[in-house]
């Protein structure tokens, strides 16, 4: 079967996740996405961890056992490994003469250009979108920034993090108030970043194939957290209300009780959401019917809302008692919303959904071998859609592409690759 996209070339100058994170999704899809670096300032990524397991402890990790992989080079990085899968790789330094011009015949070559540098970097180079215009008029340069191409904040440095907290979703996050906001560990705005990266290039894909044109693109990592702070602004601007947190509870969908509850084993929870009466009967049914029920301040959804403090220890009094797992599927059966807080082994070794819709591929690798990857979140009928896009393999070695990309595409001979290699051109 064909792919959804084919014949779409990325040259791809982005790095971390929130910037590689979007190219990865069009490379799933088909997308021959060519990642450039230089050994002098690699993704950070591919020097962190965890690193991927080989030998005797990778059978360790396939048995799910306990194992301890060693950072070894930069090419076995699991974090990096799992933003960049199917892409391929190669060296140039794009602060020599002769490798700007290398870049601009990949750029002639090329239907999208990417990067996530700080606002004015490519232009500071002279590859600013301008002059890549004059190299391909019909190139899509999407360029995404911590804060945008303009503005007071356009020359501020940005992580995930940083993005988050401007974007309001830290200081919404957390414990109810007084409490002081928690924000995510991870970064959680990489992703939300790169997934509006990925339809902003689609997009422009899109129009050029009605208009024959290119364009240019200033995608933010910080904006679209404003849209997943939920009715907040919208609550401001029409009611004054200034947003409070709330922990796992909603002010804006009722539901009692609403929250996490601890289970049978060590850190085991499950979360519930019940919003009427018959799904308030259901759940007692599957706890057994406790005797605290009868009280009034629970018998009606409108007396429980008002209690929800009581009512969430007596809930956690019974939940505790059971295994997550079967107490979720007893609920779910009463038709009951509930769903057990999953660790990262239960999603890789036990999930029997995540198995099922196959949520991660195996794909080879020059070092580490064959390695499972979390595959593109969409199944289509008639275009395969995978990890691994048409290239059908895991993320590429520093350098390793040169010679397709040099040979293969530009015409470079093996001389001159061999002499710009000398030069360290590439």
């Amino acid at each position: 079967m064909p792919f959804a996209i084919e014949n779409v070339r990325i040259t791809d100058l982005t790095w971390l996740l929130a910037g590689a994170g979007g190219p990865r999704m069009l490379a799933s899809l088909g997308a021959e996405d060519i990642r450039i670096e230089w050994k002098d300032r690699l993704d950070m990524l591919r020097h962190g961890g965890p690193p991927i397991p080989i030998g005797e402890e990778r059978e360790k990790f396939l048995r799910g056992e306990p194992f301890v992989a060693k950072n070894d080079g930069v090419n076995r990085a699991g974090n990096f490994g799992e933003n960049n899968p199917g892409k391929r790789g190669i060296s140039l330094n794009l602060r020599t003469e002769k490798g700007k011009e290398i870049f601009k015949e990949l750029v002639r070559i090329s239907d999208i250009v990417v990067e996530c540098f700080t606002a004015n970097t490519m232009e500071r180079l002279g590859l600013g979108y301008e002059t890549l215009k004059k190299v391909n008029p019909s190139i899509i340069y999407v360029q995404q920034p911590g804060f945008g191409k303009t503005g007071q904040y356009a020359d501020f440095v940005s992580t995930g993090p940083v993005a988050q907290a401007i974007s309001g979703l830290t200081e919404q996050s957390g414990m109810p108030t007084p409490y002081s906001p928690a924000g995510w560990g991870y970064s959680y705005m990489d992703w939300s970043g790169a997934y509006y990266c990925a339809m902003a290039m689609l997009s422009a894909l899109y129009y050029r194939a009605r208009t024959g044109e290119g364009q240019y693109m200033d995608c933010s990592q910080a904006e679209p957290g404003i849209f997943m702070t939920g009715t907040a602004i919208l609550d401001y601007s029409a009611n004054g209300r200034v947003w409070q947190r709330y922990g796992n509870r909603s002010p804006y969908l009722p539901a009692a009780p609403h929250g996490a509850y601890r289970c049978q084993g060590k850190d085991r929870w499950i979360a519930i959401s019940i919003f009427n009466d018959d799904d308030w009967r259901a759940m007692l049914k599957v706890l057994g019917n406790p005797a605290w029920a009868k009280d009034a301040k629970f018998a009606k959804f409108a007396a429980r809302l008002l209690n929800q403090e009581e009512l969430d220890k007596l809930v956690e009094s019974e939940t505790v008692k059971h295994e997550p797992f079967d107490l979720m599927n007893r609920l779910q059966g009463a038709g009951v919303a509930a769903g057990v807080c999953q660790t990262a082994a239960d999603r890789i070794y036990s999930d029997p959904q995540l198995k099922h819709r196959g949520f991660q591929k195996a794909l080879p690798h020059s070092e580490v071998g064959d390695w499972p990857y979390k595959d593109f979140p969409v199944h289509m009928s008639e275009s395969p859609a995978y990890v691994g896009g048409t290239i059908n393999r895991g993320f590429p070695c520093y350098g390793e592409d040169n010679p397709y990309v040099y040979g293969t595409l530009l015409g470079i001979g093996d001389g001159e690759q061999k002499q710009l290699a000398e030069q360290e051109i590439i």
